[in-house]
């Protein structure tokens, strides 16, 4: 499987105001659907927001300190107007936990970049010089490289631009492959690298939906697996870890999916009235 039909779909951003964005696919017939990371972003994150909070109160404390270190002890104490301005500024404008999900999202982007001109390179596509990376990301990819030998893996279409024309959704999936999966044998698998301490709920109904697409789309069966690949950033992150999905538990996690695209579509209608409203 190439590129469908020797189209694909073209990607848009999408302003959502308040500073927010998501990603579209417009079709080859014109059609324009949502990202499936779009709509999952729909779907709450308390750990997430705990992390970004914590993150944050670190950074401040950290600032502070730094900045009464600096003061001179027989100095002149500073106004607390002019003591605010200073700490805010060495702050900073971008938030704690922004910078470092810069950085582990730019450790995720080496390694699958690292993963894709392999892949690329072994089915004969047309690709660059070889990535340079961080030792953090050649460690993650060293571990796909073990776990790659021992599954027999063999790509058949790589960043591969799915959609549900029934659904009204669209994605790009990393991996459709054949991989020796025990102990269902050889099977025909989606995969989806991830990078991180674990393999979250949304991660699973990611790969759901962009199954569900290749089914429909007929590059697929119903037999079709899904595999999520949580590759570790960093030497204190778990383990290398493959979640294998069976073709009965994709089934009940697009149902799921469905549901969080029903939601996902309620909120866009709230927000396209409230601009509406707002332009009255």
């Amino acid at each position: 499987m190439g590129a469908i039909s020797g189209v694909t779909a073209k990607r848009h951003t999408v302003d959502q105001g308040y500073g927010r964005t998501s990603r579209q696919y417009q079709t080859p017939d014109g059609e324009r659907y949502d990202s499936v990371t779009s709509i999952l972003s729909v779907v709450g994150k308390p750990a997430l927001i705990n992390w970004a909070a914590n993150t944050e109160r670190a950074l401040v404390i950290e600032a502070a300190s730094n900045l009464w270190e600096d003061i001179p002890i027989n100095g002149k104490k500073m106004s607390r107007t002019a003591y605010v301005a200073t700490l805010t500024e060495r702050i900073g404008k971008q938030k704690a936990h922004q910078k470092e999900l810069a950085k582990a999202a730019d450790i995720g982007s080496q390694v699958h970049a690292l993963i894709e001109w392999n892949l690329r390179r072994e089915l004969g596509q047309i690709v660059g010089p070889e990535p340079t990376v961080q030792d953090k990301a050649a460690w993650a990819f060293m571990s796909y490289e073990d776990w790659r030998k021992a599954t027999k893996l063999v790509p058949v279409a790589i960043e591969q631009v799915v959609w549900s024309t029934q659904h009204r959704y669209a994605g790009t999936m990393d991996l459709f492959a054949d991989v020796l999966i025990e102990p269902y044998g050889s099977c025909h698998v989606v995969l989806d690298w991830k990078t991180g301490k674990g393999i979250y709920p949304e991660a699973l109904l990611q790969n759901a939906a962009y199954v569900q697409a290749l089914i429909e789309m007929g590059h697929a069966t119903t037999l079709v697996h899904g595999a999520v690949v949580r590759l570790p950033k960093v030497e204190t992150d778990p383990e290398f870890e493959v979640r294998i999905i069976t073709p009965e538990e994709q089934v009940e996690l697009f149902k799921v999916f469905v549901n969080v695209k029903a939601l996902w579509d309620w909120s866009q209608a709230i927000e396209a009235a409230r601009k509406v409203a707002a332009k009255a």
